[in-house]
This record gives C-alpha cells, sequence and structure tokens, in this order.
C-alpha cells in the first residue's frame, strides 16, 4: 500500500527530470550552427573577397585606360599653347590625387579583408573544407577538389582527384593550429581521420596529424607550400 501512494510522486519527478533534460538538448543544439550554416558563411566570405579583388582589377585596368587615352591625346596636340598645356597638367593632377584617395581606400579595404580571411590558419581550413565538401558530395568532387589545388602553390588538380577518390570519409579531429609564423612563413598542424575503400572493398579508417608548410605572396594571400603526413 505504501508503495502504491509512492508511485504517483516518482512519476512526477521523472517526468520533471525529462522535460528539463529535453530543454537542455534543445538550447544546445540550438546554439551549435549547422555544417550548412558554416558552409554557408564561409562561401559568403570568399565571394566576398572574389568580388573585391574582381573590383580592384577592374579600376585599375580603367584607370590605366585612361592614362594611356590621356598621353596619346597630349601627343597629338604637340602644339598646344601655354594656357591649355597648364590645364591639362591641372587635370591631370586632379586625377592623380584622386587615383591616389582611391588607391589608399582599396589599400585599407583589402588589409581589413586581408586580416579577416587571408591568415595561415583559415588558408589550412579553407583547404580542408574543399576536401571534405568533394567527398561528401559526388557532384561537387571535381570542382572541389580544382579549388584545394589553388590553395597550393604548384598542385594540380588532377593530383587531388586521385588521391581522395577512394576515401569516402574525412573528419577534423583537431582545428588547424598555427605552430609557427614569421613574415611570409608559416607552419600550421592540424590532426584529420580518413575512412579509405581499400583493393579487397573492405573500409579502413586512419588518424593522421598533417603538417603544413606555407607562403604569403605579395597580396598576403597564403598558399601551401609543401606537407609532412605523420
Amino acid at each position: 500500500m505504501k508503495k502504491i501512494k509512492l508511485l504517483p510522486g516518482a512519476v512526477i519527478l521523472i517526468s520533471f527530470v525529462f522535460l528539463i533534460s529535453s530543454c537542455d538538448k534543445k538550447e544546445e543544439s540550438s546554439g551549435i550552427p549547422s555544417n550548412q550554416e558554416q558552409y554557408a558563411n564561409k562561401d559568403k566570405e570568399l565571394k566576398d573577397r572574389e568580388e573585391f579583388l574582381n573590383i580592384r582589377e577592374k579600376q585599375l585596368k580603367d584607370w590605366e585606360a585612361r592614362l594611356k587615352a590621356a598621353d596619346s591625346t597630349l601627343m597629338a596636340n604637340g602644339k598646344l599653347d601655354g594656357t591649355q598645356l597648364d590645364t591639362a597638367k591641372t587635370t591631370d593632377s586632379a586625377k592623380i590625387k584622386e587615383k591616389a584617395l582611391k588607391e589608399k581606400k582599396m589599400e585599407e579595404k583589402e588589409k581589413e579583408l586581408n586580416k579577416k580571411l587571408d591568415n595561415p590558419k583559415v588558408a589550412i581550413g579553407d583547404y580542408l573544407e574543399y576536401i571534405q565538401r568533394g567527398i561528401s558530395d559526388s557532384k561537387t568532387f571535381d570542382a572541389n577538389m580544382k579549388k584545394a589545388s589553388q590553395v597550393w602553390e604548384n598542385r594540380e588538380a588532377e593530383s587531388f582527384k586521385k588521391n581522395y577518390k577512394s576515401v569516402k570519409k574525412f573528419v577534423i579531429v583537431e582545428e588547424p593550429r598555427v605552430v609557427s609564423q614569421k613574415g611570409g612563413n608559416a607552419v600550421v598542424t592540424v590532426r584529420v581521420k580518413q575512412t579509405n575503400t581499400g583493393n579487397d572493398g573492405k573500409e579502413y579508417e586512419k588518424e593522421s596529424t598533417i603538417t603544413y608548410n606555407l607562403s604569403a605572396d605579395k597580396n598576403g594571400k597564403w598558399k601551401i607550400k609543401s606537407n609532412i603526413v605523420k
């Protein structure tokens, strides 16, 4: 009889604990962005940088074209009088100042983007993300292997296709970590786990520590020179 009286209380207590646990799980899961969201954010960052560089390249080409046109006009009108020549010089000076101001603003924006996107750890993170995407989606395998090859100084996309063709799963066990960075050189290490399909058709899992040696070009863009797998 005593056990029967205690039963409703026990049921209520268990229900209360289960409710709290469910709420905690919901809060935890809601605070962690999905892989899809992370990929979308990374794509936006890379797209912003690509658009910025395209705008910068177009502006420089337009400026060079205007300078050539101005030089051609001055040469064709070599007998300009003093007033016309002074006006031409003043116009050119204003254009030069305008160009210098635009260049300064562009450089500041480029530095800001480089600080946000271009550091050796981020470069390795982007590279590994391309590998993961290619392995997880066969439709984008070739495109992502090509993007991965572009993070290297001198590696063909075909070598990546060959190396990762039999890889079924690629997981980052420990995030990229900068071991050393001095001037335009850096060393980054990361721990990964990949599952390969052997010649016998069986799957084999291997965990490795990869050390990457990187160098930065004149624009501060980091490229992988070599790596060591242990």
